[in-house]
């Protein structure tokens, strides 16, 4: 195991803690190797943010921020698909052109429910093919 796969493998210790100590419930219905989604109460989420920090840092986008340039300009917010003000986003580069994000998605339809994601951004293709085979059920 490399020093890239452990970093990332440290830093998901985050998915079952979250799971025992906050209920945090995994979206069955996601099938990226390299992607966690689950969802929780709303009300839970100033708990679960202190956690997420002891493995990737302060936040990268806070919630309430406004995002309107880190859209237009930042590489990686852009990679994650944007982010909104009321949302929250985590960075942990590992490597060139290795991030694992955790973000916060607040549900406009259900506004006592938040969305989690935890996944791995990787630059290059056979690096993605690979971790895939190698982190197999880490994300889970």
């Amino acid at each position: 195991m490399d020093e890239r796969e452990k970093a990332i493998r440290e830093a998901l210790k985050v998915i079952p803690e979250m799971k025992t100590r906050f209920g945090v419930k995994r979206n069955a219905q996601e099938n990226d190797p390299l992607m966690f989604v689950g969802v929780t109460e709303t009300a839970a989420i100033k708990d679960v943010a202190p956690l997420v920090e002891q493995y990737f840092g302060k936040a990268y986008k806070p919630p309430g921020e406004t995002a309107f340039l880190m859209n237009l300009f930042d590489h990686f917010v852009k990679e994650v698909g944007g982010v909104r003000r009321e949302q929250t986003l985590f960075r942990k580069e590992i490597g060139k052109g290795l991030n694992l994000f955790c973000a916060f998605w607040p549900w406009a339809s259900d506004p006592t429910k938040t969305s989690v994601r935890i996944g791995l951004l990787c630059a290059e293709e056979d690096e993605e093919r690979a971790l895939a085979k190698t982190l197999k059920d880490a994300f889970r």
